[in-house]
């Protein structure tokens, strides 16, 4: 019998991956700074001791063992692979990027959400693994004219280190990101929705004319119940006090802002047509429930090739 819903949850990130690919190298990194997102969430950067930086593909994770804990905790990179590498500039030290949200269960988090003063300058070991990455693992990326990207919460982590790299790299590439995430009051300030900015920067300017990159960005809490729409091309202020960046419609991406999760009819939208379908690549992350459900969903519809939905979960 496979295990339970909550078996699984109180496995350790290392048996959780035991058959996900990993490098045999371990690299030192030093905490160099840590930025509160909100009560839940911090982002880290680390700086890396080795000037010859590291390789990984958008979307792995690390393994990341902190000093006096025996056992590595799973941390998903969030900037590009660019920035581990050494640049020209001599003012580029290669680093990463971290969000980790908190949690007294995994002591590595544990540690890592100390006083921000005590673990500053502090060195941690790294291991580069994980599959779930782009470019997607073999695809012909000559087929491939549309990513779409779908995210619950922390489930943006990979996400981000991806649409950065896609950025920097795929200037044709039609991106639509679909990003579901809490918020816990209409007073809560932009800031404190992880990666709301960051976002909004990715698709403020259309990297290619002809290209069709659309973000639509779903808010629940408490409070939600009623659903808010933009027409093509407009931008909403999602809920009554949370205030977004302007962005002038007739010169930037569309944004849609919703107060509901994710449903049939945006995935739907997401899909496309038929010639759409079948030139996507679509990338899930986010809670098991929310992951599986709509997986589901876009493998049931027509001219979607199931080998193109990719997905991974956290527990």
């Amino acid at each position: 019998m496979p295990p339970t819903r909550s078996a699984k949850a109180i496995l350790s990130h290392q048996e959780r991956t035991a058959t996900e690919p990993r490098d045999k190298d371990l690299y030192t990194a030093t905490v160099a700074r840590v930025t509160s997102v909100n009560d839940r969430i911090k982002r880290f950067r680390f700086d890396l001791k080795d000037k010859n930086g590291f390789n990984f593909l958008p979307g792995q994770w690390l393994d990341v063992f902190v000093p006096d804990i025996e056992k590595a905790g799973g941390f998903t990179i969030t900037s590009s692979p660019s920035e581990a590498l050494p640049r020209a500039d001599r003012d580029h030290a290669p680093y990463f990027e971290l969000a980790i949200r908190k949690s007294a269960d995994n002591p590595p988090a544990a540690w890592l959400w100390k006083p921000e003063e005590e673990i500053v300058g502090k060195e941690v070991l790294v291991r580069v693994g994980g599959s779930f990455v782009w470019p997607p693992p073999g695809l012909d990326m000559k087929k491939i004219k549309r990513a779409i990207f779908i995210a619950g919460g922390v489930g943006i982590n990979p996400m981000m280190s991806m649409m950065t790299y896609i950025n920097q790299n795929y200037p044709n590439l039609e991106v639509r990101f679909l990003y579901s995430t809490k918020v816990p009051s209409r007073e809560t300030d932009p800031s404190e929705v992880l990666f709301l900015e960051d976002v909004l920067d990715l698709f403020r300017i259309p990297r290619f004319k002809i290209t069709k990159d659309r973000l639509e960005l779903f808010f629940t809490g408490t409070w939600d119940g009623s659903a808010m729409g933009t027409t093509e091309g407009d931008l909403i202020h999602p809920l009554m006090s949370l205030t977004l960046p302007q962005i002038d419609s007739a010169t930037e991406v569309p944004v849609c802002a919703w107060t509901h999760r994710i449903d049939d009819i945006a995935l739907g939208s997401a899909v496309g047509n038929k010639k759409e379908a079948e030139s996507t690549v679509f990338y899930v992350c986010g809670p098991p429930d929310m992951t599986d459900e709509i997986v589901k969903f876009l493998k049931e519809q027509d001219h979607v090739i199931p080998e193109r939905v990719l997905c991974e979960k956290w527990w």
